[in-house]
């Protein structure tokens, strides 16, 4: 069976963020998680990928503040609910062909909207903004961008890059905020 590289690469982020919500449920001591147990939770999940895919994964997992990494969990989460109820929709006999094919465009679409996502982020990096993180919804996108404060001049910047990149209608909503 061939994998497209994202699909592998989604699978394996939720794979990361099942064990790492697992952790944070059962450290339930109230103690903050250090870097070494989360980088050994880490580790352990991605010992399937090659070596470089695997120090990209947990340099993305690590870095970050924790309001941007709580949102990329809580995006994360939401995403895979979606990707559980696509395949048991999907595996049930119950369910007909054209149910089934209705499933996998669901999956390709779930795997499309986070990698713009992503490309998007990535491009608000390279402008010069240490972390970013994009949430599509349905004609809505939030951004938020860590940084001390933003000008109107750079959420208008962002503002743009997106509507440019995602190539997004009048009708879309673009929210930028800034987080420390």
């Amino acid at each position: 069976m061939v994998l497209k590289k994202q699909t592998v690469w989604l699978l394996t982020m939720l794979s990361l963020m099942l064990v790492l919500g697992t952790y944070y449920v059962l450290n339930g001591s109230g103690e903050e998680a250090t870097s070494n147990n989360i980088l050994d939770e880490a580790e352990q999940v991605l010992d399937g990928m090659n070596e470089e895919d695997a120090n990209e994964e947990l340099l993305s997992q690590v870095s970050g503040s924790d309001t941007m990494t709580e949102a990329r969990l809580k995006r994360e989460e939401v995403r895979l609910k979606e990707a559980e109820e696509v395949s048991r929709e999907a595996a049930s006999s119950e369910t007909t062909a054209e149910e089934k094919v209705a499933a996998n465009d669901r999956a390709l679409e779930v795997l499309a909207v986070t990698d713009v996502e992503e490309q998007l982020e990535e491009l608000i990096k390279e402008i010069g903004y240490s972390d970013a993180l994009v949430q599509t919804g349905e004609n809505k996108i939030e951004i938020l961008v860590e940084a001390d404060a933003l000008s109107k001049t750079e959420a208008l910047a962002i503002m743009s890059l997106a509507r440019e990149e995602l190539s997004l209608s009048d009708q879309d909503q673009v929210y930028v905020k800034h987080g420390e």
